[in-house]
Formats: structure tokens, C-alpha cells, sequence
């Protein structure tokens, strides 16, 4: 039985650590899928100047590699989108396409998260700085947004790769909030603050990997609702 019991490392930011998210058979699960995807160069957010899905070809700032994965690939890969949602405290049926009836309030019945992403950083790669949220048009009404984002490390043993805050805020240092990948560990951190605006102080930064290399998962959740990229939102982790 896995003991999910959320650490506070941060209050501004929100940021918390879980430590043994996934298993050790989850673990290789993924690990396995990962040798059958074919990754592709990381993208990050653009405006209007950007691919189809709002996203750019940005080397200076992103230099790993990435593919999807939906829930549905795999029963253990469905296990692992419902914990994100008992750790969120929302319902599991907010992750994946609904039926008639759940949630008609939201005028979709698609998933308010996207798929993880799967992400690999070798030797010097990075992510600079950055925010996970981005700006809606102001003729949206929604002003749908990237409300939450849980990482997932998948393993341990590499030098550099922390996951570091910049800008958090407290009373002890003025160093930056930097976590170390743990296999299994989750982080879980919020792009809005509790009034619905965003939280500058989420920004943070994938730091180089120095030595060996680095496989992670991001869960991206949006509020009120997700919508494509493409002439919606302008940012990609």
C-alpha cells in the first residue's frame, strides 16, 4: 500500500513533495513504455508566432526531449492519472473524455488536464526559468489556465537536474528552493493563487544535468477547463 503524505516545502510558492508516488512496479512500467516511444525536441510556449498548438522551437531555453501519454495507454498509466486526482482532491472523472451527466456544468466532456508528458534530460540539458502558466485572450470568457502541475521523477543517481524555485519566499535563505529527483517522488505546485490570480513565484527552472541523465513526468491541470493550445493559451512546460 503506498503512503501518499503531501510535505509543505514552500508556502510561496505552493509547493510539496511526496515521496514514493509510484512504485517500484509503476517505475519500470514506465520505464518500459519509455523504450518504445520515439521522443521529439521539447517545446515551449509561443504566442501567435508559434507552431499549431501554440508552442515554438526554443533550444536556448529547453533542450530536453519529450512525448505523450495518454491515460488510456495502459490500466497502470490509468492508476497513476486517479492518484494525481485523490492527491488534487478532485474527481478522477475530471481527467479523461465524460459521459452525459458528469460534470454537465463545465460545457465539456473533455479531460481538464492534459496527457503526461514524458521527458528525458541527458547530459547538459535543460529548462531555464519559466512560468507554467500562460494568458488566455481576453475574449474568452473561460480565461482557462494551467491551474496545478504535479512532476513525477522516474529516477535517481544523476549530478545537477534539481528542480528549482527562484523565487520562493522566505525568512531562513536567499537561495533558491531546489528539490533533487528521487525515483518515485512526486512535487506538486500551483501556477494560481488561491484568488485566481497567477503566482509569479511559481516560476522555476530544470537545472543542467551534469553527470548520467534524467526521466520525469509532468501532469499539467487546468481551471476552469482545458482547451488547445492553439489561439487559447501561449505557454508549455
Amino acid at each position: 500500500m503506498l503512503n501518499i503524505t503531501l510535505k509543505v516545502l514552500s508556502c510561496a510558492p505552493r509547493v510539496f513533495e511526496i515521496k514514493n508516488f509510484l512504485s517500484d512496479v509503476e517505475l519500470r512500467h514506465i520505464h518500459k513504455l519509455a523504450a518504445g516511444f520515439d521522443l521529439s525536441l521539447s517545446l515551449t510556449g509561443g504566442f501567435d508566432d508559434g507552431d499549431e498548438d501554440g508552442s515554438t522551437d526554443n533550444r536556448r531555453t529547453r533542450t530536453s526531449f519529450n512525448t505523450w501519454v495518454p491515460r488510456e495507454t495502459t490500466p497502470v498509466v490509468d492508476a497513476i492519472y486517479r492518484r494525481a486526482a485523490d492527491v488534487l482532491r478532485i474527481d478522477e472523472a475530471l481527467l479523461r473524455y465524460r459521459g452525459d451527466g458528469e460534470h454537465p456544468d463545465l460545457g465539456t466532456e473533455k479531460s481538464i488536464a492534459e496527457s503526461l508528458q514524458l521527458v528525458h534530460y541527458d547530459e547538459t540539458q535543460e529548462y531555464t526559468a519559466h512560468h507554467d502558466f500562460g494568458y488566455a485572450r481576453l475574449q474568452n470568457n473561460f480565461q482557462p489556465a494551467r491551474f496545478a502541475t504535479l512532476l513525477l521523477y522516474l529516477n535517481d543517481g544523476m549530478e545537477g537536474g534539481e528542480t528549482t524555485f527562484p523565487r520562493w519566499v522566505n525568512a531562513e535563505t536567499f537561495h533558491e528552493l531546489a528539490v533533487t529527483p528521487e525515483a518515485g517522488k512526486a512535487v506538486l505546485f500551483y501556477s494560481q493563487l488561491p484568488d485566481g490570480n497567477m503566482d509569479d513565484l511559481s516560476q522555476h527552472a530544470a537545472l543542467p544535468v551534469t553527470k548520467g541523465e534524467k526521466w520525469l513526468m509532468n501532469l499539467w491541470v487546468w481551471d476552469p477547463i482545458y482547451e488547445t493550445m492553439s489561439g487559447q493559451y501561449d505557454d508549455e512546460d
